[in-house]
C-alpha cells in the first residue's frame, strides 16, 4: 500500500482521543467556569460594596438626626417627632434621587455597530 506524503503529514497532525479530550475539556472550563468565577468575584465585590454603602448612609442619617435634634429642635415642647420627620424626607430623596441616576438596567454589554 502506497502512502502518500500529504497522507503521512495529515496522519501526523490528526489528535489523538486523549488530545481531543484534554482540548473538550479547556473549552468547557474555558466558556462556562471562569465567566462563572469571574461573576463570582462580581458579586462578592457588589455586595461588599453594597454592605458599605448602607452602613455609611446609616451612620450619616443618625448623624443628622442627632444634629437636627441637638441644633434645632432642643425645646421640649412636644415636637421631638419633627427630627425624624426631616430624616425620613432626606433619606427618601436620597432613595429618590439614586434611583434617577441608574441607567443601566441589565448587566448585559449591547454591541455597539460601527
Amino acid at each position: 500500500m502506497n502512502v502518500s506524503p500529504l497522507d503521512r503529514k495529515r496522519a501526523a497532525k490528526a489528535p489523538s482521543l486523549g488530545e481531543m479530550y484534554d482540548l473538550l475539556r479547556d473549552y468547557v472550563k474555558q466558556e462556562t467556569l471562569d465567566p462563572i468565577r469571574g461573576a463570582g468575584r462580581w458579586m462578592a465585590w457588589a455586595a461588599l460594596g453594597a454592605v458599605a454603602l448602607i452602613l455609611g448612609v446609616t451612620f450619616l442619617m443618625v448623624g443628622l438626626l442627632r444634629l437636627v435634634q441637638s441644633e434645632l429642635f432642643t425645646a421640649s415642647d412636644g415636637k421631638t417627632w419633627i427630627p425624624y420627620l426631616i430624616v425620613v424626607v432626606v433619606s427618601v430623596a436620597l432613595v429618590l434621587s439614586s434611583k434617577a441616576r441608574i441607567r443601566k438596567p441589565s448587566l448585559h454589554r449591547k454591541s455597539r455597530s460601527v
